[in-house]
């Protein structure tokens, strides 16, 4: 039973998706990880290739800022096991909710270091290498935006992280159960970690996803 009395949502054996998250783990979930028809991976991909399996078939790669500004200068991110491995490559952060912000960016905000969204360049490197890479559509970041408190986005807002991000996109893209393997909710002081969380245990709760432990 569940702490409010009801019966727990049946949960599938072996989850046919998993999302991997970045948190340092000891327990290996190769086995359960790889057992899976689809794998979600996130950025730096801890694990891959050993505690947290070997297979990817999509990957979430951050198109904003300084992280993906270092990645296009780098040979070697094209060769990372799971970038040739993953079927499609999908970037969190659509140009198009620049837009929303009231008042318009400015063009010195569009373009700073920071600020700077690579989405086309990040799809032209990835199209060279002959990957399908594309940003998801606005609406996912968005409704992380919502989920972390904000109505609409806003300058110098918390971020969503790329595995919220991924999260909402796999829950509306599956009816399956989702395995969620490697979130420990902390790190980068820029998330909004405790509201990320209670919603990832709210979904967990719901049935919508099984979220293991970081052990």
């Amino acid at each position: 039973m569940t702490k409010s009395g009801t019966t727990p949502p049946k949960r599938d054996a072996t989850p046919r998706i998993s999302l991997v998250g970045n948190a340092p783990t000891r327990i290996d979930r190769s086995d359960e990880i790889d057992a899976a028809e689809i794998v979600i991976r996130i950025n730096n991909t801890f694990g891959h290739g050993s505690v947290t399996g070997s297979r990817t078939t999509h990957l979430f790669v951050i198109n904003c800022g300084g992280q993906m500004r270092e990645w296009l200068a780098d040979p070697a991110f094209v060769q990372r096991a799971a970038v040739r491995q993953a079927d499609e490559i999908l970037l969190p952060i659509h140009p198009a909710k620049d837009g929303l912000i009231v008042p318009p960016l400015t063009d010195d905000e569009r373009s700073s270091p920071d600020g700077r969204n690579y989405t086309q360049e990040a799809c032209a490197m990835l199209a060279a290498l002959g990957k399908r890479a594309a940003a998801v559509d606005v609406r996912h970041f968005l409704t992380a935006s919502a989920i972390i408190g904000y109505e609409r986005p806003e300058r110098a807002m918390s971020a969503p992280s790329t595995g919220l991000i991924a999260l909402v996109w796999a829950l509306e893209t599956f009816d399956d159960t989702i395995a969620v393997h490697g979130f420990g909710f902390e790190g980068w002081a820029g998330h909004r970690w405790d509201r990320e969380r209670a919603f990832f245990e709210a979904m967990h709760d719901a049935g919508r996803i099984r979220l293991s432990p970081v052990i």
